[in-house]
C-alpha cells in the first residue's frame, strides 16, 4: 500500500497505526489521546488491525483487487438474473407456440362448422322454397290447379 502512512510524520513503518475519528492514519508515536495529531480536533481512535469490522477494513484494501471482487460478484449476479430472464422468455415462447396451436385449431375448427352450417341452411332455405311452393300449391283452389280433378282416381 503505497498511500499508507502517518498523516502526522508520514512513516511508513510502525508496529501499530489508528484511524481517527476525523479520517487521519497516525503512528503509535504520533497518537495524541482525545485529539488528533493533525488537525487538532477532538476525535476518537480506531487501531488498524485484522480485528477491525469489514465496514471499517474495506478503507484499507487494494482497490484494484476490491474491485476484482466486486466484479466477480456483479458478473455471478448478473449471470443469475440472465439465466432467471431467459427462463421465463423460454416459458413465455413455448406457452405462445402452444396458444397459437391451440388457435389454430379452435379457427380450422369454426370455419368448418361455419361452412357445414352454411350447408344445412342452403338446405334448410330449398326445402323452406320448397315447402313454400306446395303450400302456395294447396292454397289454389282446386279449378287452378295444374290437375284437373277428373283426373284423381278413387278406388271405389
Amino acid at each position: 500500500m503505497d498511500w499508507f502512512h502517518c498523516n502526522q510524520c508520514f512513516t511508513r513503518r510502525g508496529p501499530l497505526f489508528a484511524v481517527s475519528s476525523c479520517g487521519h492514519v497516525c503512528c503509535e508515536a504520533c497518537i495524541k489521546s482525545k485529539q488528533c495529531s493533525v488537525c487538532g480536533a477532538s476525535c476518537r481512535y480506531l487501531p488498524i488491525t485484522d480485528e477491525m469490522k469489514p465496514q471499517e477494513k474495506v478503507f484499507f484494501k487494494d482497490p484494484v483487487k476490491l474491485i476484482q471482487s466486486e466484479l466477480q460478484h456483479i458478473s455471478q449476479i448478473a449471470l443469475f438474473q440472465r439465466t432467471q430472464m431467459e427462463r421465463v422468455a423460454a416459458h413465455f415462447k413455448h406457452r405462445s407456440v402452444e396458444l397459437e396451436r391451440r388457435l389454430k385449431e379452435v379457427a380450422e375448427q369454426g370455419y368448418r362448422q361455419l361452412s357445414e352450417l352454411k350447408r344445412e341452411n342452403a338446405a334448410l332455405k330449398k326445402q323452406l322454397s320448397e315447402l313454400k311452393r306446395e303450400t302456395a300449391e294447396l292454397k289454389k283452389p282446386l279449378s287452378q290447379r295444374r290437375v284437373s280433378p277428373g283426373q284423381f282416381q278413387t278406388d271405389g
